[in-house]
């Protein structure tokens, strides 16, 4: 059993070093950008008011110019169309057209399909209502759609700083999902990116039939459009981009509960895909967690296992701290060490309670079920 563990210990720590090696690879060399491609950025947004002013203030503050923004409103029933439509009389920027429309079905992906037949854009950008856009947004990824192979940009997302472990831990938890992010793209079968920092070819995206076979699924507007690109157009159809000038930020959950209830929604697509690659990325670490808590049986089969035991860990600690300190380090954020440490000893039961919550519960979103997609 010790041998066991012992091994189970040096496979994750060549699994993370290897993704640590992927992770300061650099998958694109962006060429020249071309100032005289039409861009379009969709936001969709439900029940957003609070939000709406940030997100309309940071694409105002973009520095590419010309462009079009379109929000749609997906069936707010809060006052967010209002801000919005006062937000806009206000604006006295000529340069950015921005308009509001409603959504012509139900849900997010309802919402962007909504907006790309409507938008002008030959390149679609997408974020979030509750995200704040870096000013070199646009410029960081137009200059990768110059190789007419790349039909798709994705980029890294983080929550916003906040003081307190429950906002270090997310950060933290958001660095993994980060690397594994841009390793699966570095290796050519990306298995995830996220809606709030993307951009694709207006043309790919017809092409591909958008979210046709996996509109009646609540969330994935995003993984699915990129697993549909990649099928269609290739290897290099898709990259990603790491860098902290194209980092998007968003907000943070407020409580442990709400984090675990976006952790399960995420988690909820993993059966949809059909995927081997998807798969093992979502069973593996899963697997790992639970080989990581089962260790606790050491601590009860003498002398040799309770020192294996702690070794163990502190290697989980230590290997965590350097490789997800670098992949913070490298968007400008530092924790101390005790906050590594406490994430790599409670991450484990926070997978595991994940896992449970996405089998056990109703993924929602915005007061929605899947069940409210079709209504």
């Amino acid at each position: 059993m010790a041998i066991f563990y012992l091994l189970i210990g040096i496979l994750y720590l060549a699994a993370l070093f290897g993704l640590l090696s992927l992770w300061t690879k650099q998958q694109f060399l962006e060429q020249k950008i071309n100032l005289k491609k039409k861009v379009s950025i969709l936001v969709p947004f439900r029940n957003e008011q609070k939000n709406l002013p940030q997100i309309f203030e940071s694409i105002c503050s973009l520095s590419y110019r010309p462009v079009e923004v379109i929000f749609i409103d997906d069936h707010s029933q809060d006052s967010g169309g209002q801000i919005l439509e006062h937000l806009i009389q206000e604006s006295s920027n000529s340069r950015i057209a921005i308009s509001i429309i409603p959504n012509s079905g139900m849900g997010k992906k309802a919402a962007i399909e909504t907006g790309v037949r409507v938008a002008g854009g030959e390149i679609i950008f997408t974020t979030d209502a509750d995200c704040f856009l870096p000013k070199n947004w646009i410029e960081e990824k137009l200059g990768c759609f110059e190789d007419t192979k790349v039909q798709m940009v994705a980029g890294p997302v983080m929550t916003m700083d906040e003081n307190g472990f429950f906002y270090r831990f997310q950060q933290i938890e958001w660095a993994s999902i980060l690397l594994v992010t841009k390793g699966g793209f570095q290796l050519g079968s990306p298995i995830m990116c996220s809606a709030a920092n993307m951009a694709y070819r207006k043309r790919a995206f017809f092409e591909v039939d958008g979210y046709n076979g996996n509109d009646h699924v609540l969330t994935g507007d995003d993984e699915f459009l990129l697993k549909k690109i990649t099928k269609r157009y290739g290897r290099g159809a898709a990259v990603y981009q790491n860098h902290y000038h194209g980092l998007v930020l968003t907000q943070p959950q407020e409580s442990w509960n709400g984090l675990f209830a976006q952790r399960s929604r995420w988690a909820s697509k993993w059966r949809m895909h059909g995927n081997l690659s998807h798969l093992l990325t979502a069973v593996v670490p899963v697997l790992l967690q639970m080989v990581f808590l089962s260790s606790l049986i050491l601590l009860f089969q003498g002398k040799l296992s309770l020192l294996l035991f702690f070794f163990l860990w502190l290697f989980k600690i230590g290997a965590e701290r350097f490789v997800l300190g670098k992949v913070l380090s490298d968007f400008r954020i530092k924790h101390h060490f005790i906050n590594y440490s406490l994430t790599s000893v409670i991450h484990p039961v926070f997978v595991i309670i994940t896992v449970i919550t996405t089998f056990f519960s109703t993924s929602k979103w915005k007061g929605r079920g899947p069940n409210h997609l079709n209504d």
